[in-house]
């Protein structure tokens, strides 16, 4: 027996095995001293209250957004899209005259199609349809920002001079949105905290530090006042000096806030 403990590596072994038993009954002693400490008590839970708050702000919209297509033919695919760069051309040069900026005109589609001669079968079966080209079209997308919304009317009338037919809007938006939502969040945290502090009052309670903050979808409502509508008989001069109602846009935030009950 004296010959092994001799042995370097086994008194090593032996001494490695000793520390590494004497650390684990030194945890599972702190262990047990830790849990007596609850040992006769109640477990203890969070006492929290929560409440919810909603904000509105109503801003005049100041945004026009008006969109249109401008489309032409030709025999030739190279003739179509000459007329078209030439309309194209005029009706940009129109809307800077009326002060629209180049970053509020936005080009959304563009493309050139070959038109096809069309064949009409009266007795079946009908023959293999060989279609023949007999032209192209070509077209250009738009859409712009009128920042000033009292002339939008003048400039969809403009564009009529210019031979676009499918002139789509205007419809009105705000252009510096968020600084509105900031406004409703902010008096919806304001209608949380005094439903809060109405409520501990009732309660009973004092309320501590806020544990979390939730706010729910962001949305907001554009509330038209009036709807205005042209019969044909309109003519350009009377429609060019109208003003269309631009309405109102309801920005609304809502909010739920959590609080510690002291």
């Amino acid at each position: 027996m004296e010959e092994i403990l001799k042995n370097k590596n086994i008194q090593a072994s032996l001494t490695g095995l000793l520390i590494v038993a004497s650390l684990f009954l030194f945890v599972k002693f702190i262990n047990e001293i830790k849990q007596s400490e609850y040992i006769g008590k109640d477990y203890q839970y969070s006492n929290t209250i929560s409440v919810n708050g909603t904000g509105e702000v109503t801003a005049v919209a100041d945004i026009a957004n008006l969109s249109f297509d401008i489309e032409k033919e030709g025999t030739t695919a190279k003739e179509a899209q000459s007329l078209l760069n030439e309309s194209l051309s005029k009706t940009l040069s129109y809307l800077k005259e009326q002060g629209i900026e180049d970053k509020d005109i936005k080009s959304s589609y563009g493309g050139l199609n070959p038109k096809y001669e069309s064949t009409r079968c009266y007795y079946y079966p009908c023959p293999v349809n060989n279609s023949k080209i007999i032209g192209y079209t070509a077209i250009q997308s738009i859409e712009i920002k009128v920042r000033n919304v009292d002339i939008v009317n003048d400039i969809r009338t403009g564009l009529s001079s210019f031979e676009i037919t499918n002139i789509s809007g205007p419809t009105f938006s705000i252009d510096e949105e968020d600084t509105y939502k900031e406004e409703a969040r902010a008096e919806a945290i304001k209608n949380a905290q005094e439903k809060a502090k109405i409520l501990a009052k009732d309660l009973g309670i004092k309320l501590g530090k806020i544990t979390s903050f939730y706010e729910e979808g962001e949305g907001d409502q554009i509330v038209y006042t009036k709807s205005l509508s042209f019969d044909e008989t309109t003519s350009t001069s009377s429609v060019s000096t109208l003003i269309l109602p631009k309405g109102e846009n309801k920005i609304t935030s809502n909010v739920v806030i959590t609080f510690t009950i002291k």
